[in-house]
């Protein structure tokens, strides 16, 4: 059974794709089939995630009519599949996302939808067409409170909502505090995924995290959430997993 997941963040600039782009990669890595979709029409820049250039057919194309969904995925050497929107073209109709995923249920694992930032009209269709939600917000409070509509969107079209991953942790005070932003989001927190210069690294190098630095701890931490969302424990690691995880953030290199 093909599980669609679309993944929401109510405000831009929370690392909602790189989140997105990490979790579908860490899944394919641990023998799961899974196509990501860019669902943010009026954004789109999950292909640039994946070193991936402009598309003859894109995810636009298929939802206004002209061309074929097959026509417009491609298989990235990661593992994953990839269905990419366009980056010029900002008009889709989005009504026929959740049509169009027709043929990938029962073929693939996950379909993971990244969703456009905020609560309009693309983000809805994305939500309508997934079964589950997973929330994605930085541990501060205007993030947060736009997360938190998010939620209240996908709650309001009765989807189920996974959790939410927090990006971009740094421990720093001006952050708010987990047990607080459980508190406020009334969701679990299914992932904690620091800020370091490898995620930044990765992004430059348009290639996930969990790929260019698979012993970090922001990979380790991404493949938690994919452990999660299966449904198992994330393994336990040892202590010499854990110097070894640390020992690579410290290394300029």
């Amino acid at each position: 059974m093909t599980r669609v997941i679309s993944v929401v963040s109510g405000k831009g600039g929370v690392g909602k794709t790189t989140v997105t782009s990490n979790i579908g990669t860490a899944l394919s890595r641990q023998g799961e089939d899974v196509l990501i979709i860019d669902g943010n029409f009026s954004g789109a820049n999950l292909a640039q995630h994946f070193g991936l250039g402009f598309s003859e057919v894109t995810f636009n194309d298929v939802l206004n009519g002209d061309a074929y969904i097959t026509q417009a995925v491609s298989k990235h050497p990661e593992g994953v599949s990839i269905l990419p929107a366009s980056v010029l073209e900002f008009n889709a109709n989005a009504d026929q996302l959740k049509h169009s995923l027709v043929d990938f249920l029962g073929e693939k694992d996950f379909v993971f939808i990244d969703a456009a930032a905020g609560i309009g009209d693309e983000v809805e269709a994305a939500i309508e067409a997934s079964d589950e939600v997973l929330l994605v917000s930085e541990p501060e409070l205007p993030a947060l409170t736009n997360c938190l509509g998010a939620k209240k969107l996908a709650e309001q079209l009765d989807r189920e909502v996974l959790g939410l991953v927090v990006n971009g942790v740094r421990d720093e005070k001006s952050e708010v505090d987990f047990e607080d932003i459980q508190d406020l989001m009334e969701a679990d927190i299914v992932g904690k995924v620091p800020d370091h210069r490898h995620v930044r690294e990765s992004i430059a190098l348009r290639k996930p995290v969990v790929s260019h630095k698979p012993q970090s701890k922001a990979s380790l931490a991404i493949r938690n959430v994919a452990h999660r969302l299966k449904g198992n424990e994330p393994p336990e690691r040892g202590l010499k997993v854990r110097l070894k995880s640390n020992l690579h953030d410290l290394n300029p290199f």
